[in-house]
């Protein structure tokens, strides 16, 4: 069976992007049949990496409490070969998803910012957990046909809180999370149940491990 393959992007690739590589990975373990799940990769990248950084602590942190092991990531630059051979494109900003579509214009009906794919993941119908790389590949197909418009242009936008404090890195969990358990929900089958415990976790500073969130003026 062929794989099937996402790639998260956002500017360092040691936050945002190298902690949704983080998620899915480990959500595909939990939530993919095993079979499906060993044929299942997910890569991040950076346009502006710092190659062979680990994941930021903070963001690891994070990752950690929700289950995910981000120890071994290594920070990587983004290649228009790994845009090009990604099943998923997954940006973290608008800016990241237009590098993204001029550097591999082919790409555009695989690439979905963050908050994007979820919108997308939330006007689809239930649908029967995946089987195969085919249905993978089905839902991304759906996906790129159900895309709904941001209400406001930042929608589609996940913060960068490098060199930012607490509140922050608070701010990118709520954005991010909820954001990628709805897409789960429908590549993956992860049930509503556990994407509503993401959602309310997700929020939760000390559960996440960021002392001091919370301590700033409200945005």
């Amino acid at each position: 069976m062929s794989g099937f393959e996402i790639l998260t992007v956002c500017t360092g690739n040691v936050h945002r992007s190298a902690l949704a590589a983080a998620l899915l990975t480990q959500w595909a373990v939990w939530y993919l049949p095993p079979n499906l799940a060993g044929a299942f990769v997910v890569r991040s990248a950076g346009t502006g990496a710092p190659v062979g950084a680990p994941m930021g602590k903070t963001a690891a942190a994070i990752g950690s409490a929700l289950g995910a092991d981000g120890t071994a990531h290594r920070a990587s630059m983004l290649t228009d070969a790994a845009i090009a051979g990604a099943d998923l494109v997954l940006a973290a900003s608008r800016s990241h998803r237009d590098e993204i579509l001029s550097r591999v214009p082919a790409a555009m009906k695989r690439t979905f910012t963050f908050r994007e794919a979820a919108r997308a993941a939330q006007s689809l119908a239930p649908r029967t957990p995946a089987g195969s790389v085919d249905d993978l590949r089905e839902t991304v197909r759906l996906l790129a046909e159900h895309r709904v418009p941001p209400a406001h242009r930042d929608d589609d936008d996940v913060i960068d809180p490098h060199g930012r404090g607490a509140e922050a890195y608070l701010r990118m969990a709520e954005e991010e999370v909820p954001a990628l358990s709805e897409l789960a929900a429908v590549l993956f089958g992860m049930p509503r149940a556990d994407v509503d415990e993401y959602r309310r976790v997700s929020s939760d500073a000390v559960f996440l491990g960021i002392p001091g969130a919370g301590a700033e003026a409200p945005r």
